[in-house]
This record gives structure tokens, sequence and C-alpha cells, in this order.
């Protein structure tokens, strides 16, 4: 699938509008606000808030042994880009439980914004 598909398709789940979540998503990265990585059929907007701590956003139609997969890829191409802690505000506590599953350190917190970040 390409990324617009499965930001538009994510949203649908999430009850929100598709084209309103692309829009947002799209002026992010036209502006170099943020960067799209996708890995088989899951996408992760990268937003930097400073050198080493980025906030991420995982869109995914995929299933939980390729999203596995795709979270480790994720965490290597995020490390070349010398991020060491990712920020979120998850909604669905199950890719809370697979991030720890995969090994990460995933503790709540210390950003208002976020209800949880992990050390990569």
């Amino acid at each position: 699938m390409k990324a617009s598909e499965i930001i538009k398709a994510d949203a649908v789940k999430r009850k929100i509008d598709p084209d309103k979540a692309l829009r947002t998503v799209s002026a992010l990265v036209k502006a170099k606000s943020a960067v799209l990585m996708q890995e088989s059929d899951s996408v992760l907007l990268v937003r930097k808030i400073n050198p080493t701590s980025a906030e991420i956003h995982l869109f995914t139609e995929d299933n939980p042994r390729t999203l596995a997969k795709a979270v480790i890829g994720f965490v290597r191409r995020g490390k070349a880009l010398g991020i060491k802690t990712v920020y979120g505000k998850a909604d669905n506590k199950g890719i809370v439980e697979l991030m720890k599953r995969l090994g990460l350190d995933v503790q709540a917190s210390d950003l208002q914004q976020y209800n949880w970040k992990a050390q990569i």
C-alpha cells in the first residue's frame, strides 16, 4: 500500500476524518517539520523535539507479526537519525505492549503532552 492509503485506512479505523489526517501529515512533511518512514503497510510520522528526541505517530494496516518487524525497522532507522527517546500519545495500549515485548524501555512520559516515552 502507498503511505497515503495506509494513513487514510488507519484514520478510518480510529474514526478520524481520513482526508483531514492526510492533509495534516502532508502539511507537516511539506513544511519539513516531520518525516515519514514506511515499513510494509506501516507508516511512522516522526517529528523531532530536539536533536535526540522525537514525537512519533504510527499508522498501520499490518498484522501483529508484520507490525513487530516494522517497529524493529523503525527503531533501527530512528537510531540512525540520532534519536534516543521517542514520545507518543497512544490511544491504543496494544502498541505500547508490543514495544515492551520487543524489549523497548517504555515508561510514563516526562512531557505533559504525551502519555508514554521509550528509549530506543
